[in-house]
């Protein structure tokens, strides 16, 4: 069965190309479109829709206050955000919004249809530049860790293995980075468990999450 989508762009250019790139393939059928996120609510009150691709600045309504809208009359629709921005207010909002996915516009077929089956997976999707943005907003804010949030403030060390393990690193791959053993590095995982209160590297994820310092969508 086809996912059905569609299209919401203030730009009637976007909203072609977009619909070329998925109108050859079985995999998709474009239901509907529309240039702000007033239209797209009005598109899924009238049909079945399982996914859309929305642009975030648009007249009338924009593509993140039409995601919260969309996301509360029906949260199983899929949403991807597919813009020219590339600011990390711009992708926490839409992301707290509900949207699945954040993409730019120069983004070739490939890219955007692996975002759309990633989504529609279930799963996160962010472009890579985006994904980049994304993980040096992370490496900022984890310096507050060592003086807004815990009682035992981080060493510079401990702060630069606790932002290699946000970026997913793993131990010997923190320890070739920052030229220390493994056993090194297991030593400060375990001063960060002890000063954050976390069990396990999940903990250490989840409490930078609770402390906003990584997008709240992930919560």
């Amino acid at each position: 069965m086809s996912i059905k989508v569609v299209i919401i762009d203030d730009h009637k250019i976007i909203r072609e190309g977009i619909k070329l790139y998925l109108q050859n393939d079985d995999d998709y059928e474009v239901v509907g479109e529309g240039k702000n996120g007033k239209e797209a609510i009005s598109q899924i009150e009238k049909k079945k829709v399982d996914l859309i691709i929305m642009d975030i600045n648009m007249d009338v309504m924009d593509g993140i206050e039409a995601t919260k809208k969309i996301k509360q009359i029906d949260k199983n629709i899929k949403i991807v955000a597919l813009t020219m921005y590339n600011d990390y207010l711009q992708i926490k909002a839409m992301m707290d919004a509900g949207a699945s996915g954040y993409l730019l516009k120069n983004c070739n077929e490939e890219e955007l249809k692996d975002a759309l089956q990633t989504v529609i997976g279930d799963d996160i999707y962010y472009s890579k530049i985006v994904e980049q943005t994304v993980i040096n907003n992370l490496t900022q804010r984890v310096e507050k860790v060592a003086t807004e949030y815990l009682p035992t403030p981080l060493t510079p060390r401990e702060k630069e293995v606790y932002k290699l393990i946000m970026e997913e690193h793993s131990n010997q791959e923190i320890a070739d980075l920052l030229f220390i053993s493994v056993r090194t590095v297991e030593v400060h995982k375990r001063n960060l468990l002890e000063k954050t209160g976390a069990k396990n590297t999940t903990g250490l994820v989840l409490y930078a999450i609770k402390k906003d310092l990584y997008p709240s969508k992930l919560e």
